[in-house]
């Protein structure tokens, strides 16, 4: 029985990494004095995989200094 949660869990985690966006990136030409439409916030690549339609979409940064 916990071999099969931590089986269904492992899948379940790397299923979701599979679909992340990468190389994300604040878009260089936001002009923070205007409020004018500047193109998207964050741009970086595969950014439509992870999308669901009628779900809450999620970013997390993470880093360290």
């Amino acid at each position: 029985m916990r071999k099969q949660f931590l089986i269904a869990l492992s899948v379940l985690l790397l299923s979701s990494a599979a679909l992340a966006a990468d190389n994300l990136r604040l878009n260089p030409k936001l002009d923070y004095t205007s409020d004018s439409q500047d193109g998207p916030l964050i741009t970086g690549e595969h950014m439509e995989d992870g999308a669901a339609a009628g779900k809450p979409n999620y970013l997390i940064f993470y880093g360290e200094g």
